[in-house]
């Protein structure tokens, strides 16, 4: 009599990973190849009986979700496949519970040699090929390079260094936060069908660590190689059977924005590539070897005895913690641990500096009352404009760029409006009673560049960034409204890829697309790098005000609030608001825009306190903000 082989069950947790759930869904597939029955639940009690093993992908996190830690004699009898970096947090969790079960694998060898360091006996689970990741064809890709993995520090700092190279270029660039799950409709994670597509669409696909640790993206590597795409990985450790060189390229974290230009506009290069890589794991990696493996392990667990006893208390405490609260993943706004007297005292210094600088403003308007023999003007006055200002009709964008004592940046941000590849725009500059040069530089650069329609506006009296914005909004005549810092630069493409993205979204609000940071000392990290969220908006901004509005819309919210408790957050206040209304942001995933760091800004003074800020914002979204726990 054939030895019927048992049921297989992928154990999820609601909210778990989801490409973990991927990854079972091609096991289940591999798996009734075999003659196995495999299938996935979510929060099902995970039993012991005869012709039925458990699998836990990965258990640290099962029994997080759940809050419930099977007893030993369940565990014994389950399997546990994970993905983790040895050195990370999750993998030191994940060894706490895999001393307990039945079996372990996991899917890079250098995490089942770190098992074993742990006295855990793991096997490696390999990856590779599988028909439902299958798009490999030879038909033209319109996107050059993909980016696809979780923000870190580190990633957010190479791919800054990379802004230069990949202007030429279709990039996507997608990251997702990993403060939490990637589950299914998380933002920023893409998954199945949508992932699939754009991986089809995409020649090069670019493996960045996302810390120190060379350890080899297998899941993410075997999926772009089953796609037909072409490998750029950064050094790494064991990748066997693939060579550096022949099935993907390999180089150092400095060099990998130049090796994907050089792949992506190679041709012949990436068709060997991404054909030797393609053969060889149809070939060495069948996929069915993993799901042979799982089946092997189910096998000899369901050897073993059932426990008889215990399992009724046990169920009890599962269904006690599943009634429980759960964790759960709404961010929340945090500053650092301060004692209520400290942040009393910080609050009281930002109420004495926003007080200084309102009676600042005070005493420079008297000054130049008295100079003007009490003929002064406190309405915005225009400066100067260029002979084309207002000649022709309306153009479609109007670039606003507010300035106070940015003469010696001012020139590069203008500059990079003039490099735009489309010419459809004009530009409005507000000076806002600069203590500098600032506005006989703008007159200059007008003077020089008669040519385009630009026009330079002055408050006598300093007012603020707000009133500033709200300054240039009224002197616009464009369709689309684009925000521009004197301090920041725009990429050539930038107007065209914000503006086509409003074009193809009659339903966002505005346009945003990734903004690097860059200091003195190098890059320093991308601003904007997440799609939009409005949850994730209630623990703070994460969207630069770099951003192209459409006209109606930020004139229906009544534009930039002058609020002084939201000083230097006004453009978080305006996301907030416009969510808050319904309204949404259409996220452009490649760089496009540079942000010049200083630790002297108006966001450090803004930054001091936060609870002022926040309850102001709160007030005017008190649904999207409702039971904000706003920091005392």
């Amino acid at each position: 009599m054939a030895l019927v082989p048992p049921e297989i069950v992928f154990n999820f947790a609601p909210g778990q990973n989801h490409f973990f759930v991927e990854l079972a869904e091609v096991l289940t597939e591999e798996l009734s190849g075999l003659g196995a029955s495999a299938r996935l639940a979510w929060d099902e009690y995970p039993a012991p009986c005869r012709g039925r093993v458990f699998v836990l992908m990965p258990p640290h996190e099962y029994v997080y979700l759940t809050a419930f830690r099977p007893p030993d004699t369940i565990l014994q009898r389950c399997i546990g496949i994970s993905a983790e970096q040895p050195t990370s947090h999750h993998f030191s969790q994940n060894i706490e519970v895999a001393r307990d079960l039945g079996a372990v694998f996991d899917i890079n060898r250098r995490a089942v040699r770190e098992y074993a360091r742990h006295g855990v006996e793991a096997q490696h689970l390999p990856l590779g090929h599988t028909p439902s990741w299958d798009r490999f064809s030879n038909s033209d890709r319109d996107i050059d390079v993909l980016f696809m993995g979780r923000y870190t520090d580190r990633r957010g700092r190479a791919l800054g260094s990379y802004a230069d190279i990949f202007e030429r270029y279709r990039c996507h660039i997608q990251f997702w936060d990993n403060s939490r799950p990637a589950s299914s409709g998380s933002e920023g994670f893409l998954a199945d069908a949508v992932k699939r597509d754009l991986l089809s669409r995409s020649k090069v696909v670019l493996s960045l660590h996302g810390d120190v640790e060379p350890y080899f993206e297998w899941l993410r590597v075997a999926e772009a190689i089953s796609a037909g795409c072409a490998v750029v990985s950064e050094h790494s450790a064991d990748v066997v059977p693939l060579v550096p060189g022949e099935d993907f390229v390999s180089g150092g974290v400095r060099r990998l924005g130049l090796l994907c230009a050089a792949v992506a506009d190679d041709q012949e290069l990436r068709d060997r590539i991404r054909g030797a890589a393609y053969a060889k794991l149809v070939s060495e990696l069948p996929m069915q070897r993993a799901a042979r493996l799982l089946l092997e392990a189910a096998i000899a667990l369901d050897r073993t005895d059932v426990p008889a006893s215990g399992l009724g208390a046990a169920r009890l405490g599962y269904l006690a913690a599943k009634r429980g609260s759960r964790p759960k993943f709404d961010w929340q706004p945090s500053q650092p641990d301060l004692t209520p007297t400290e942040g009393t005292t910080l609050r009281a210094l930002k109420s004495l500096t926003m007080s200084s600088m309102a009676i600042r403003r005070r005493i420079d308007y008297l000054e130049r009352l008295v100079k003007a023999n009490g003929d002064f003007q406190v309405a915005p006055i225009v400066k100067h404009e260029t002979s084309c200002w207002g000649v022709s009709a309306a153009r479609r964008v109007t670039v606003i760029v507010p300035l106070f004592n940015h003469a010696s940046d001012v020139p590069t941000a203008l500059q990079s409006v003039l490099r735009s590849d489309v010419g459809d725009w004009e530009m409005v500059v507000v000076d806002d009673a600069s203590n500098d040069r600032g506005a006989e530089v703008v007159a200059e650069f007008l003077t020089q560049h008669d040519d385009r329609p630009m026009r330079l506006v002055q408050h006598p009296l300093n007012r603020g960034l707000p009133h500033a914005r709200n300054t240039g909004i009224a002197h616009s005549t464009g369709e689309f409204l684009l925000m521009l810092d004197a301090d920041n630069e725009l990429r050539a493409s930038s107007i065209r890829k914000l503006q086509t993205a409003l074009d193809g979204d009659s339903e966002a609000g505005f346009a945003y697309g990734i903004v690097e940071r860059v200091s003195a000392e190098g890059p320093e990290g991308l601003l904007s790098a997440f799609p939009w969220n409005p949850q994730r908006l209630r623990m703070g901004n994460y969207i630069d005000a770099l951003a192209m509005i459409r006209r109606d819309v930020l004139l229906e919210l009544g534009g930039y609030r002058t609020d002084q408790r939201i000083h230097g957050w006004e453009d978080y206040d305006l996301w907030v608001r416009l969510a808050e209304a319904g309204g949404r942001g259409a996220f452009v995933p490649e760089m496009v825009a540079r942000y010049q760091v200083s630790h002297s800004s108006m966001v450090s003074v803004s930054n001091i306190a936060v609870t002022d800020a926040y309850a102001s914002i709160a007030e005017n979204a008190p649904r999207l903000m409702a039971d904000l726990r706003i920091p005392a």
